[in-house]
């Protein structure tokens, strides 16, 4: 291979490596600041917020570092608007709140744990297609 091959070799590396670490949110660090419809907690908040709740209560599990936490925080965000006042969405900063995760074995992130009145109701690993996300949420707000 000639050094323009090399080249155009070593520049498509480079846009997919910039591709696969920087889509979704493009600071890492807001993913940490509450949104207009997902609010930031720490351990110290969650037995409040989440398992004393009433009601249905959405938890992403996160970490900054994590390329599909990035894609999914603008994806909850949305989903989460037209929800308001039916579900309480937050998330956790796994590096901040390390027992939270132990205590709720979040061995991948992203996790999003769905709450029920304080009880975990379902799981969902991984980043979720967006359509299989709004079913469970709108599962969620529809439960009695």
């Amino acid at each position: 291979m000639n050094w323009r091959g090399k080249l155009v070799f070593l520049s498509l590396g480079v846009w997919f490596l910039n591709l696969l670490f920087n889509s979704g949110c493009s600071n890492p660090s807001a993913m940490n600041e509450s949104t207009a419809s997902v609010k930031h907690i720490t351990q110290g908040e969650f037995a409040d917020e989440v398992t004393r709740a009433s009601g249905p209560v959405v938890v992403d599990f996160y970490a900054t570092w994590c390329g599909p936490c990035r894609q999914l925080a603008p994806m909850l965000d949305r989903l989460a608007e037209p929800l308001a006042g039916k579900i309480k969405f937050f998330k956790v900063n796994i590096d901040e709140s390390p027992g939270l995760a132990q205590n709720y074995q979040i061995e991948a992130v992203p996790t999003v744990l769905l709450f029920r009145d304080g009880k975990l109701a379902d799981r969902i690993t991984g980043p979720p297609a967006e359509a299989v996300l709004q079913a469970k949420l709108n599962a969620l707000a529809a439960a009695k």
